[in-house]
Protein backbone atom coordinates (compact mmCIF):
# COMPACT_ATOMS: atom_id res chain seq x y z
CA UNK A 1 0.00 0.00 0.00
CA UNK A 2 1.30 3.23 -1.34
CA UNK A 3 1.51 6.23 1.73
CA UNK A 4 0.32 9.33 1.07
CA UNK A 5 3.06 12.04 0.80
CA UNK A 6 2.98 15.08 3.70
CA UNK A 7 3.08 18.09 2.69
CA UNK A 8 5.11 19.72 4.03
CA UNK A 9 4.64 24.04 4.20
CA UNK A 10 7.41 26.55 5.14
CA UNK A 11 7.18 30.13 6.29
CA UNK A 12 5.69 33.04 4.13
CA UNK A 13 7.95 35.84 3.80
CA UNK A 14 4.94 37.78 5.57
CA UNK A 15 5.29 35.60 8.70
CA UNK A 16 8.93 35.93 8.19
CA UNK A 17 8.65 39.70 8.46
CA UNK A 18 5.90 39.63 11.42
CA UNK A 19 8.43 37.40 13.58
CA UNK A 20 11.58 39.96 13.02
CA UNK A 21 9.17 43.37 13.90
CA UNK A 22 8.10 41.06 16.99
CA UNK A 23 11.56 40.17 17.81
CA UNK A 24 12.58 44.06 17.23
CA UNK A 25 10.03 45.28 19.29
CA UNK A 26 11.23 42.85 21.97
CA UNK A 27 14.75 43.82 21.94
CA UNK A 28 13.97 47.54 21.39
CA UNK A 29 11.85 47.59 25.32
CA UNK A 30 14.40 45.45 26.58
CA UNK A 31 17.98 47.13 26.07
CA UNK A 32 17.17 50.19 28.46
CA UNK A 33 16.81 48.17 31.65
CA UNK A 34 19.52 46.27 30.18
CA UNK A 35 21.69 49.09 29.80
CA UNK A 36 21.04 50.62 33.52
CA UNK A 37 21.43 47.35 35.04
CA UNK A 38 24.54 46.62 33.41
CA UNK A 39 25.26 50.31 34.46
CA UNK A 40 24.68 49.59 37.93
CA UNK A 41 26.49 46.55 38.02
CA UNK A 42 29.68 47.89 37.00
CA UNK A 43 29.68 50.74 39.45
CA UNK A 44 28.25 48.41 42.14
CA UNK A 45 31.37 46.11 41.47
CA UNK A 46 33.99 48.80 41.44
CA UNK A 47 32.21 50.40 44.85
CA UNK A 48 32.17 46.74 46.42
CA UNK A 49 35.52 46.16 45.74
CA UNK A 50 37.36 49.50 46.94
CA UNK A 51 35.67 48.93 50.24
CA UNK A 52 36.50 45.22 50.65
CA UNK A 53 40.14 46.27 49.45
CA UNK A 54 40.10 49.22 52.51
CA UNK A 55 38.51 46.81 55.05
CA UNK A 56 41.07 44.12 53.84
CA UNK A 57 43.81 46.10 54.79
CA UNK A 58 42.77 47.25 57.95
CA UNK A 59 42.03 43.31 58.66
CA UNK A 60 45.97 42.84 57.77
CA UNK A 61 47.38 45.57 60.37
CA UNK A 62 44.81 44.39 63.01
CA UNK A 63 46.01 40.29 62.27
CA UNK A 64 49.17 41.64 62.82
CA UNK A 65 50.30 40.55 59.10
CA UNK A 66 51.46 44.42 59.17
CA UNK A 67 52.04 47.45 62.01
CA UNK A 68 51.29 50.40 59.63
CA UNK A 69 49.51 50.41 56.12
CA UNK A 70 48.00 52.87 53.68
CA UNK A 71 45.13 52.88 51.48
CA UNK A 72 46.39 55.22 48.75
CA UNK A 73 43.82 56.43 45.58
CA UNK A 74 45.51 58.66 42.53
CA UNK A 75 45.19 58.85 38.43
CA UNK A 76 47.10 57.25 36.03
CA UNK A 77 47.18 60.16 33.53
CA UNK A 78 49.03 58.05 31.22
CA UNK A 79 45.89 55.58 30.96
CA UNK A 80 43.27 57.80 32.22
CA UNK A 81 42.57 55.41 35.39
CA UNK A 82 42.17 55.62 39.06
CA UNK A 83 44.29 53.80 40.72
CA UNK A 84 44.02 52.35 44.55
CA UNK A 85 46.16 50.03 46.26
CA UNK A 86 47.69 49.39 49.45
CA UNK A 87 50.88 48.90 51.11
CA UNK A 88 52.25 47.69 54.10
CA UNK A 89 54.98 48.18 56.74
CA UNK A 90 56.22 45.46 58.90
CA UNK A 91 57.21 45.48 62.70
CA UNK A 92 60.60 46.39 62.73
CA UNK A 93 60.58 49.33 60.11
CA UNK A 94 57.35 50.57 62.04
CA UNK A 95 58.61 50.47 65.79
CA UNK A 96 62.00 52.17 64.21
CA UNK A 97 59.97 55.24 63.04
CA UNK A 98 58.24 55.31 66.37
CA UNK A 99 61.10 55.07 68.42
CA UNK A 100 62.94 58.19 65.78
CA UNK A 101 60.69 60.69 67.37
CA UNK A 102 62.06 63.97 67.37
CA UNK A 103 64.05 66.25 65.09
CA UNK A 104 65.68 68.64 68.20
CA UNK A 105 62.39 70.15 69.70
CA UNK A 106 60.04 68.99 66.86
CA UNK A 107 58.47 66.32 66.38
CA UNK A 108 59.85 64.28 62.98
CA UNK A 109 56.99 63.78 59.93
CA UNK A 110 55.98 60.67 61.37
CA UNK A 111 54.75 61.72 64.67
CA UNK A 112 53.00 64.66 62.83
CA UNK A 113 48.85 63.29 61.61
CA UNK A 114 49.17 65.82 58.84
CA UNK A 115 52.51 64.79 57.42
CA UNK A 116 52.77 60.89 58.59
CA UNK A 117 50.68 59.37 55.52
CA UNK A 118 52.26 61.60 53.27
CA UNK A 119 56.12 60.16 53.81
CA UNK A 120 58.10 58.56 51.16
CA UNK A 121 57.97 55.24 52.87
CA UNK A 122 59.84 51.96 51.89
CA UNK A 123 57.42 49.81 52.19
CA UNK A 124 57.62 45.97 53.40
CA UNK A 125 55.14 45.30 50.33
CA UNK A 126 53.49 47.87 47.92
CA UNK A 127 50.06 47.22 46.20
CA UNK A 128 49.55 44.60 43.51
CA UNK A 129 46.96 43.06 41.25
CA UNK A 130 49.37 39.52 41.95
CA UNK A 131 49.33 39.89 46.35
CA UNK A 132 45.23 39.42 46.91
CA UNK A 133 46.03 38.41 50.50
CA UNK A 134 48.42 41.20 52.03
CA UNK A 135 48.25 44.26 49.95
CA UNK A 136 46.84 44.76 46.78
CA UNK A 137 45.79 46.84 43.33
CA UNK A 138 42.66 47.97 41.54
CA UNK A 139 41.96 50.21 38.79
CA UNK A 140 38.94 51.78 37.76
CA UNK A 141 38.27 53.53 34.32
CA UNK A 142 37.72 56.97 34.52
CA UNK A 143 35.81 57.55 31.19
CA UNK A 144 33.13 55.11 32.99
CA UNK A 145 33.67 55.55 36.82
CA UNK A 146 34.35 58.78 38.38
CA UNK A 147 35.75 58.84 42.03
CA UNK A 148 35.12 61.86 44.52
CA UNK A 149 34.44 63.31 47.95
CA UNK A 150 33.88 66.83 49.72
CA UNK A 151 36.05 69.45 50.43
CA UNK A 152 36.50 71.48 52.82
CA UNK A 153 33.13 73.73 52.17
CA UNK A 154 31.59 70.47 51.18
CA UNK A 155 31.32 70.99 47.77
CA UNK A 156 31.70 67.71 45.46
CA UNK A 157 35.04 67.52 43.35
CA UNK A 158 36.60 64.67 41.52
CA UNK A 159 40.10 63.57 42.88
CA UNK A 160 43.30 65.74 41.62
CA UNK A 161 46.14 63.62 39.96
CA UNK A 162 48.09 63.51 42.86
CA UNK A 163 45.27 62.27 45.21
CA UNK A 164 45.11 61.00 48.62
CA UNK A 165 46.29 58.65 50.74
CA UNK A 166 45.04 57.38 54.77
CA UNK A 167 47.19 54.92 56.89
CA UNK A 168 45.83 53.11 59.69
CA UNK A 169 47.66 51.29 62.91
CA UNK A 170 46.46 48.82 65.33
CA UNK A 171 44.96 50.73 68.15
CA UNK A 172 44.36 54.32 66.00
CA UNK A 173 47.45 55.99 67.15
CA UNK A 174 49.60 56.43 63.78
CA UNK A 175 45.84 57.16 61.90
CA UNK A 176 46.96 59.49 59.51
CA UNK A 177 45.54 61.38 56.46
CA UNK A 178 47.09 63.26 53.52
CA UNK A 179 46.38 65.41 50.56
CA UNK A 180 42.74 65.29 49.25
CA UNK A 181 41.85 62.99 52.32
CA UNK A 182 43.47 66.03 54.85
CA UNK A 183 41.65 68.96 56.04
CA UNK A 184 43.15 71.82 58.28
CA UNK A 185 40.63 73.73 60.35
CA UNK A 186 41.49 76.29 63.13
CA UNK A 187 45.04 74.93 62.76
CA UNK A 188 43.95 71.07 63.69
CA UNK A 189 44.28 68.48 61.07
CA UNK A 190 41.92 65.90 60.55
CA UNK A 191 41.18 63.30 57.99
CA UNK A 192 37.81 63.47 55.42
CA UNK A 193 36.42 60.44 55.52
CA UNK A 194 34.42 59.61 53.10
CA UNK A 195 34.79 58.71 49.67
CA UNK A 196 32.16 58.61 46.07
CA UNK A 197 32.22 56.20 43.34
CA UNK A 198 29.81 57.57 40.85
CA UNK A 199 28.22 56.54 36.94
CA UNK A 200 30.41 59.00 34.61
CA UNK A 201 27.54 60.93 32.67
CA UNK A 202 28.86 62.48 29.55
CA UNK A 203 28.88 65.86 30.87
CA UNK A 204 29.95 65.21 34.57
CA UNK A 205 33.63 65.42 35.65
CA UNK A 206 32.70 64.73 39.08
CA UNK A 207 30.34 62.97 41.27
CA UNK A 208 27.40 65.56 42.34
CA UNK A 209 25.85 65.77 45.54
CA UNK A 210 23.38 68.38 46.43
CA UNK A 211 21.43 69.31 49.39
CA UNK A 212 18.91 67.08 47.96
CA UNK A 213 21.39 64.31 47.39
CA UNK A 214 23.36 63.02 43.94
CA UNK A 215 22.27 63.92 40.59
CA UNK A 216 23.73 60.90 39.19
CA UNK A 217 22.61 57.48 38.88
CA UNK A 218 24.46 54.51 40.67
CA UNK A 219 25.65 56.60 43.47
CA UNK A 220 27.68 54.73 46.31
CA UNK A 221 29.65 56.17 49.52
CA UNK A 222 32.01 54.62 51.01
CA UNK A 223 32.76 55.78 55.45
CA UNK A 224 35.04 55.09 57.88
CA UNK A 225 36.87 55.79 60.98
CA UNK A 226 40.63 55.65 62.29
CA UNK A 227 39.42 52.66 64.39
CA UNK A 228 37.94 50.59 60.93
CA UNK A 229 34.36 51.08 60.85
CA UNK A 230 34.41 50.82 57.32
CA UNK A 231 30.88 50.90 55.50
CA UNK A 232 29.57 51.00 52.35
CA UNK A 233 26.25 53.12 51.19
CA UNK A 234 24.26 53.55 47.78
CA UNK A 235 21.71 56.82 47.70
CA UNK A 236 18.46 55.36 47.01
CA UNK A 237 16.51 58.68 48.30
CA UNK A 238 18.61 58.17 51.22
CA UNK A 239 21.81 56.65 52.11
CA UNK A 240 21.38 52.53 52.05
CA UNK A 241 23.91 50.13 53.39
CA UNK A 242 25.13 47.48 51.51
Amino acid sequence: MQMQEKKVKGFTLLELIIVIAIIGAISATSFKPFTKWRAERMVRAKATETASLMRNIFSQVQRGQYSFVQFSVYTDTGTNEIVIETNGLGQEKFAALVRDKWNGTTPKPFHRFDERCSMDIDWDDEGATSNELTVNQIKIDKTKILIGMLNNADQPMDIPDSGGNICFSKDGTFYGASDMFLITEGGESMANENLFICQRDTSDDDCKLTSEGPTQSNFFRIEWSRFGSINLYKWAGDWVTQ
